[in-house]
């Protein structure tokens, strides 16, 4: 790649957020995140640059919020292994194997399909025990 100039680099730029656009989910928090940058480099128009540039602002700041409040894989184990000590589980066998099978599970469903499962399950209250010792 030889050196480019400004106006070779910002045409660069847009070409290659095009092409990453449309490699990725159409109607997607990223895709518009990536869109707003691209319409920022390829209008002359103060407005649409102005908006553009607080539309990515916007996007980043969702992004920021979803992924500090994300909970990794550790941690859902991690939590589950606390709640196994907390209740005092009688055989660490099985939960070791409930441990490993969760963690298999995680591997497999996608944040909605899990976020679904915790609807349904816990949110309303179907399947929810209070595991809480009497008083």
């Amino acid at each position: 790649m030889t050196l480019l100039n400004d106006e070779e680099k910002v045409t660069f730029l847009i070409d290659l957020l095009e092409r990453h656009i449309d490699k990725l989910p159409s109607e997607n928090s990223f895709v518009n995140y990536l869109e707003s940058i691209r319409v920022f480099l390829k209008t002359k128009d103060p407005i649409l640059q102005k908006t553009a540039i607080s539309n990515s602002e916007l996007f980043i700041d969702n992004f920021s919020h979803v992924l500090n409040n994300c909970i990794t894989s550790k941690q859902a184990v991690g939590s589950l292994i606390a709640a196994f000590d907390k209740v005092g589980y009688a055989d660490s066998m099985d939960a070791a194997a409930i441990i490993i099978e969760f963690e298999d599970l995680l591997k497999q469903m996608s944040e909605e399909e899990a976020e679904k499962l915790y609807n349904e399950r816990w949110i309303i209250d179907k399947y929810r025990v209070d595991v809480r010792p009497k008083l």
